[in-house]
């Protein structure tokens, strides 16, 4: 039987080992009975014995569980030869949560038209429980922030994105898997690789930054507004990822992460209103071309590229730098998940106006050939 990563303790496990259970037979309820008569175990697991005569029954629905974390997987994800990871990570009070929120609403209303695709968030249970009460509810029905994510290690989420053709046929499909790190699970090195094992199989990493954080830009609006407290997050947490990465795959300090990484700013919104830091037309209010023309266009990304780099001035060149250096493809990026800055808890006028969001995604799926990027 083929083999699976599993998402939830990043082993790669037999399908043979894995626990299954099916619609009938259920403990306790005797009107659903299997025409084979299998008997399940007090759990309502299938005896190994029956389990590959169990997966091609054609009556019954199945659900299989990782041995170790025992966590339902869906099974779309064990059809897949392609699944995408995608590890998001945010240096303190960075809006991560809300990033993650307004993100995975967004490539279900936004992404799925102009680029021919079909976004469920239905695949598994427990993700789709987690993101519409820990998200979803907070953001589109209170219109408030999302609560800050604690220290423990929370449930990824998993969710399928299909690709089709000009005749509505499945092409391509990409499995999603969306990890939710606190900023503080980087902290403590005994807990480091525990709460942080999926990096170094992930096929994309977003660092989310502070733009209030730059020395440049914290320069000309200290007199303006209430700035964040000073920390070196951003530098600290790109260290650790490269120990983690270098570490758990041996590569040595000779050799590129060949993982792409975006350098994601939030919270852009906050420099709306600041000619002197922000340029009235700057590219990072609109919405990018990606959405309106259903590709990645190249000189889009180059511009929000470049705008970004000016807007952080010498700040790059020193130990930034030299940690991004580590890696073989790198880019950055400027959004505003809220579209203003909340008053308290709440969202401004209590309706979200994001800016940018899916951008950094877009540029992952393009960079892993999920979908297609032309230089104009």
């Amino acid at each position: 039987m083929p083999k699976f990563n599993c998402p939830y303790c990043y082993g790669v496990h037999d399908l043979r080992a894995c626990g299954l259970k099916c619609s009938y037979n259920v403990p306790g309820k005797k009107d659903v009975k299997c025409y084979t008569n299998v008997e399940k175990d007090a759990r309502g697991f299938i005896p190994d014995k029956d389990k590959e005569r169990c997966m091609r029954c054609t009556e019954a629905m199945k659900t299989m569980y990782c041995p170790v974390a025992n966590k339902e997987i869906p099974l779309e994800l064990l059809e897949l030869r392609n699944s995408m990871s995608i590890a998001l990570i945010g240096a303190k009070a960075t809006g991560k949560s809300n990033y993650i929120g307004v993100l995975i609403n967004e490539i279900k209303k936004k992404m799925v038209g102009p680029f021919n695709c079909i976004f469920s968030t239905n695949t598994s249970e427990e993700s789709k429980f987690f993101y519409e009460s820990h998200y979803y509810r907070p953001l589109y029905e209170k219109g408030e922030v999302v609560p800050a994510t604690s220290q423990e290690i929370i449930p990824p989420m998993i969710f399928p994105l299909r690709f089709l053709d000009k005749k509505k046929r499945i092409k391509n499909t990409a499995m999603l898997t969306f990890y939710d790190t606190a900023g503080e699970n980087f902290d403590d090195k005994d807990d480091i690789l525990i709460k942080n094992r999926y990096l170094p199989n992930a096929n994309g990493i977003i660092l989310l930054l502070d733009p209030l954080q730059v020395p440049a830009i914290r320069e000309k609006l200290k007199t303006r507004m209430t700035l964040p407290a000073q920390n070196t997050d951003a530098v600290d947490l790109l260290s650790r990822i490269v120990t983690i990465v270098r570490n758990v795959k041996n590569i040595n300090s000779k050799k590129k992460i060949n993982i792409p990484i975006a350098l994601v700013f939030t919270k852009i919104d906050a420099l709306y209103d600041h000619n002197d830091v922000m340029r009235e037309d700057s590219i990072l209010k609109e919405e990018s071309q990606h959405l309106q023309r259903g590709v990645f266009v190249g000189r889009e990304f180059q511009a929000v590229d470049k705008e970004i780099k000016d807007l952080l001035e010498n700040w790059v060149g020193a130990e930034l730098e030299q940690h991004l250096n580590n890696f073989s493809n790198y880019a950055f990026f400027g959004l505003s998940s809220l579209g203003g800055v909340p008053v308290g808890n709440k969202i401004p006028g209590g309706k979200i106006q994001s800016k940018r969001v899916l951008d950094p995604v877009l540029w992952l799926l393009a960079e892993n050939k999920y979908i297609t990027k032309v230089k104009e």
